[in-house]
């Protein structure tokens, strides 16, 4: 068993958001084969970048006003308790809604794969 009373907070640079996002990462594993599992912050209207992940993701929306986005789904806009199912390399984008701080927990499998456009 291992008990993460606090995970590893640091900020998240290098283009691959808007706005201000900090990761606070609970559990990183040293292969592919296990999900990374991070808390991430995202002050007012922040987003990520359209990525995707070989083994897929799930977000669950601890606090605040999230959203998420995909090229069929367009921008859905999540409320403090949703969970969001991300297939295995399904490009999509998430963060938060306008005016809005939240806090989304992440869990990813696989290495991300990150694109340098910011959804529109």
């Amino acid at each position: 068993m291992k008990v993460v009373p606090e995970g590893d907070k640091s900020m998240l640079y290098g283009g691959r958001f808007t706005g201000t996002v900090e990761l606070e990462m609970l559990h990183a594993t040293p292969t592919d084969d296990e999900p990374d599992t991070a808390l991430v912050h995202f002050k007012d209207g922040a987003v990520s970048f359209w990525h995707l992940h070989p083994g897929g993701q799930q977000l669950f929306v601890v606090s605040g006003e999230a959203r998420v986005g995909t090229e069929a789904d367009g921008e859905v806009r999540l409320a403090t308790g949703t969970l969001v199912v991300c297939p295995p390399n399904e490009r999509h984008w998430h963060g938060a809604a306008p005016g809005n701080d939240t806090t989304l927990l992440a869990v990813t499998w696989g290495t991300t794969h990150w694109e340098t456009l910011a959804p529109e």
